[in-house]
């Protein structure tokens, strides 16, 4: 079981304590912080001193902050088990999880290399106000249908095989969510399952939630951000299908998708009007209405000198 924090010392106690409490064989447990500055790697190491239970645990810390990606990478690195079950700092798992997807596992033969559950919808304040249900992974079978339609996930319910990073290596140290990666490569590998019943709380508002900027400069530089990653993911995405042996995969709707990003991304960077109107005109590739479109509606700077 790995848990992942990273400046959530609010919520590590119940985090780590839901580990603990797992209901099933002895586990090996990594608490895994990614260069914490709230105290969250020292909180970490006193919970792990103070265990007494039938769990093996280990406690480890990355030397700077990776980000999501990357901390993913090398934490699962630092797993020994053939399956691996994630736990984010600020949610809870109900004490039956590890055990309910083990025997889910198990009856596949340790055939699946990703497996999901649904959620307890937990509110900030941890007050529990509904169910969030994933989609069922068993429909997706192909990095064709991945292609097709992505599956609904959440990176935080999962757990897979150390396969899945022996097949395809690391996550790239720019992709800011696992999600889709895993969910991409378990596809390639055969598909996933999801247990059609809640095995978490999770929490809302966490590091991975999406932020709303507000004011003229603060959403341009949010929606910089936003494509910036996307673009990681993309590259992400091709790396895995080329991988697979699936390069073709990569024209279609990635590459589509993937150009779309990249223009809005220099769109948005541009200084001036003249500028984006050489980038809107020369963007034939993902149709010149849809180029024109963006060109005048994305924010400009607000010290533009002709916006």
């Amino acid at each position: 079981m790995l848990l992942l924090t990273y400046n959530q010392r609010p919520w590590v106690d119940d985090a780590v304590a839901a580990c603990f409490a797992q209901e099933c064989e002895p586990l090996d447990i990594v608490l895994s912080d990614d260069a914490s500055t709230d105290g969250s790697f020292e909180r970490l190491q006193q919970l792990a001193e103070n265990y007494c239970g039938p769990h093996k645990v280990r406690v480890r810390q990355n030397p700077r902050n990776l980000g999501i990606g990357q901390h993913y990478s090398q934490a699962v690195a630092d797993c020994l088990g053939q399956l691996i079950v994630t736990a984010a700092g600020d949610d809870i798992s109900l004490p039956h999880r590890v055990q309910t997807l083990l025997a889910a596992w198990d009856a596949t033969g340790g055939g699946v290399d990703l497996l999901s559950s649904h959620m307890i919808d937990m509110a900030y304040d941890g007050s529990l106000v509904g169910t969030i249900e994933v989609d069922d992974l068993s429909r997706w079978t192909s990095p064709e249908e991945w292609v097709r339609q992505r599956p609904y996930v959440v990176g935080a319910a999962h757990a897979f095989t150390r396969r899945v990073f022996d097949r395809f290596g690391s996550i790239a140290a720019d992709v800011p969510y696992e999600d889709q990666i895993m969910a991409l490569r378990a596809c390639c590998l055969g598909g996933g399952l999801t247990v059609p019943q809640p095995l978490l709380h999770y929490r809302r508002g966490g590091l991975s939630s999406a932020v709303v900027a507000s004011g003229h400069d603060a959403r341009r530089q949010h929606l910089i951000v936003k494509h910036q990653r996307q673009l990681a993911v993309f590259r992400q995405v091709a790396n895995d299908l080329t991988a697979n042996g699936r390069a073709d995969l990569c024209a279609g709707k990635v590459r589509r998708k993937w150009l779309q990003s990249e223009l809005i991304l220099r769109l948005l960077q541009a200084n001036s009007w003249r500028e984006r109107c050489q980038i809107a005109r020369a963007a034939e590739h993902v149709g010149p209405g849809w180029a024109w479109a963006q060109a005048l509606r994305l924010p400009w700077p607000s010290d533009s000198e002709d916006r």
